[in-house]
């Protein structure tokens, strides 16, 4: 169930997507002049005579302050040689001279130490000062892109200083001398077709222009047609996809646990007896063409069937499975531990010698004595004994080593349990 509420939910989410992606391509954008275009599109054809003369450094200098990188102590200094200059500055010079320093202190705005308050307040004065030089601007003039975004700038301070409603009353300034530029544009455009074209000839190619709209109109819903049906048989291909990917990814991980659990034991988690054989046999096959030696540990539970016949097999399962987690503390990263069956539990140790192996088994055999079982069995502790048996010969296949670690295990026994025996050390074989 938790699979099919999985797919259902991708499902759901491809068909959102489809669907968003689908209306985000029938939204008209917004038209935006920038700079070229406003180069370009001027007001060329608005009478010269209504508009101011305005210094082409200045316009220049306005330029440069609306792109990302600028060079701060020229623009500074650029500023600063207009405002002192002796020559005496028109209105729509003023203005725009007062439009610049707001520019330059939005641009220095990271090396001031006022506040964002304070350094909306000193903007807003600035604008203010050029709006009372409004009057003295032709309404033609004040529609250009360089003279309407003093309105867009105090918007954004009085926004910013949380005045929402003053904030609207110049954005809705700033539409309306828009309107005006875009209709002087409008205007001067259809003035200058009606010089140039006769009556008869502008009503034919109007014709042909509208005939022309309709078939583009027409081409274009037949290209967003094309483009709503690839995008629905692409959203079909990727639901399919991830439906088969999420398929073929269970599929692996049922036949990733299916090997995990052939080669693990079920109880403890660890590697089982047919892991221990086939891995044991392997690296006692790599480590017979090597310098280094390889050590083995058998580990017997002490006493083990009394827990199991004192407190229950349960018990026992429950004190196997914390000895086991013990011994996987004290295991190096490079070893193997497996359980060899029943209480007992085989660990192969690589680069080890007879000595690094039984000080590995000492601590070990002193991790389990100290350890609290009380929670799990009424007797005072749990304790192992270990046999140690080390891969001196060459000649040695895995069950040698398999059969000196029990005998080693035996004697260890004999000697009182909780104790670690090594075959090496072992004066007379008892087999």
């Amino acid at each position: 169930m938790k699979f099919i509420n999985h797919i259902t939910l991708i499902i759901l989410l491809a068909i959102v997507i489809f669907i968003s992606s689908c209306k985000a391509n029938e939204l008209v954008s917004v038209p935006s002049l920038s700079e070229g275009e406003n180069k370009k599109n001027g007001l060329l054809h608005i009478p010269p005579t209504d508009l101011l003369p305005i210094n082409p450094e200045l316009l220049f200098l306005i330029t440069q302050l609306k792109q990302i990188s600028i060079k701060d102590h020229k623009v500074e200094i650029a500023v600063a040689q207009l405002t002192l200059s002796k020559t005496p500055l028109n209105a729509a010079e003023q203005y725009l001279l007062l439009v610049a320093q707001v520019l330059l202190k939005e641009k220095m705005k990271e090396k001031s130490t006022d506040n964002i308050s304070n350094h909306s307040s000193n903007i807003i004065a600035l604008l203010q000062q050029a709006e009372k030089l409004s009057d003295q601007i032709s309404e033609q003039q004040l529609a250009q892109p360089e003279f309407l975004q003093l309105h867009l700038l105090l918007a954004k301070h009085y926004a910013k200083q949380e005045a929402y409603d003053l904030a609207y009353l110049e954005k809705d300034a700033y539409l309306k001398k828009y309107h005006i530029y875009r209709k002087n544009k409008r205007l001067a455009m259809i003035a200058s077709l009606e010089q140039s074209y006769e009556v008869k000839d502008k009503q034919a190619n109007n014709a042909l222009m509208e005939s022309q709209n309709k078939l583009k109109i027409r081409r274009v819903a037949e290209v967003q047609d094309e483009k709503v049906a690839r995008q629905y048989n692409f959203t079909l291909i990727a639901i399919t996809f991830m439906v088969f990917s999420l398929l073929l990814f269970r599929q692996l991980r049922v036949r990733n646990k299916l090997i995990l659990l052939t080669r693990t034991d079920t109880l403890t988690g660890i590697a089982n007896r047919s892991t221990l054989f086939k891995q044991g046999k392997k690296m006692v096959n790599n480590f017979k063409d090597q310098p280094e030696e390889l050590s083995i540990l058998l580990l017997d539970l002490d006493h083990f069937k009394k827990i199991n016949d004192n407190f229950g097999h349960h018990v026992g399962d429950e004190v196997l499975i914390e000895v086991s987690g013990l011994l996987k503390e004290t295991m190096r990263s490079r070893d193997m531990l497996s359980r060899f069956g029943g209480e007992e539990f085989i660990a192969l140790l690589p680069f080890a010698d007879c000595n690094k192996a039984k000080a590995i088994a000492m601590r070990i055999n002193d991790k389990i004595a100290q350890h609290d079982f009380s929670p799990l069995v009424l007797q005072t502790r749990v304790t192992i004994s270990i046999g140690v048996a080390t891969m001196i010969d060459h000649k040695m296949n895995f069950d040698d080593l398999l059969h000196n670690a029990g005998v080693a295990m035996y004697h260890a026994k004999e000697q009182g349990r909780n104790t670690v025996i090594c075959y090496q050390n072992i004066s007379v074989d008892p087999s």
